[in-house]
């Protein structure tokens, strides 16, 4: 097996799901922040994290939604589909949550959201945070039309509109980016982190091929870095996948790894993901 024919099999295969524009990253694990997350691009990723798009929303935007308190925060109120609640979130806090992943992505903050929220409601904060200082559960009032917070009871309300083109660019860049997400999950039946990792792949090959003057060839640099990011994906060495292919025993649990990994089934692994994302027959 050739390492080109592999390479080259996934950008073709990545590449034909229309994965462009999306946004490069480091690809080494450890602890991340998304110190410019917006709360569209948050929710965006609570919903892949809930797997219930499109079923939240945002119901008041960040730099427009103060609470009764002096508070130095921005926060914005959303509809949280999984709980089937309103919710206030303070942006600031959003973007302090540490979690650890390859890259910084919504999806992996969303996810450490929901366990912070999940240890919280085990301690007995079912509305949120203990103080409501990071995130609460709020009611909306329709006598008055504001939003009024379950463990603080401070009131939640819309300032003036404001525009931010470049907000307003960077969601329709996210909104985009989960379009793919859900195509590639779809098409070949894996989870939404194997789908976005996936997605930043197609990302970073389109970058390569268009550098320089090589517009239809990746340098050895260029291959050497991909194999180790389908490695990253896969959960196994180029390596090992090839001495396999001549193992039936040793194949028959290599697949298993890596479908374990990618979130998918033994069978859909090696009738579409062997061949048409890493090269192998």
């Amino acid at each position: 097996m050739k390492i080109k024919h592999l390479i080259l099999s996934s950008v073709i295969a990545v590449s034909a799901l229309g994965l462009t524009g999306c946004n490069s990253s480091s690809s080494s694990f450890g602890a991340y922040r998304s110190p410019y997350i917006s709360a569209t691009q948050f929710v965006n990723g609570l919903n892949a994290a809930d797997n219930t798009y499109p079923d939240s929303e945002i119901v008041l935007y960040q730099n427009e939604t103060v609470r009764s308190t002096w508070d130095s925060e921005d926060w914005f109120v959303i509809y949280d589909g999984l709980r089937g609640e309103y919710k206030a979130v303070s942006l600031q806090y959003v973007r302090s949550i540490v979690y650890y992943a390859y890259y910084s992505n919504s999806y992996d903050l969303a996810q450490e959201f929901r366990d912070i929220e999940e240890e919280d409601m085990a301690y007995g904060f079912y509305d949120g945070d203990a103080y409501g200082e990071d995130y609460e559960d709020v009611t909306y009032n329709s006598f008055d039309g504001f939003f009024y917070g379950e463990t603080t009871g401070y009131r939640y309300e819309d300032e003036v509109e404001t525009h931010d083109v470049n907000l307003v660019a960077s969601e329709k860049e996210e909104m985009a980016l989960y379009e793919k997400v859900s195509k590639i999950s779809y098409t070949y039946k894996v989870s939404l982190e194997t789908a976005t990792q996936l997605a930043k792949l197609g990302e970073k090959v389109e970058v390569m091929l268009k550098k320089g003057d090589a517009q239809e060839e990746l340098t050895a640099e260029d291959q050497a870095i991909l194999t180790q990011d389908i490695e990253k994906i896969a959960g196994v060495t180029i390596e090992e996948v090839a001495a396999a292919e001549l193992n039936n025993e040793a194949k028959t649990e290599l697949m298993n790894k890596i479908s374990t990994k990618m979130g998918t089934t033994p069978q859909q692994l090696e009738d579409h993901i062997l061949p048409e994302l890493l090269g192998v027959q």
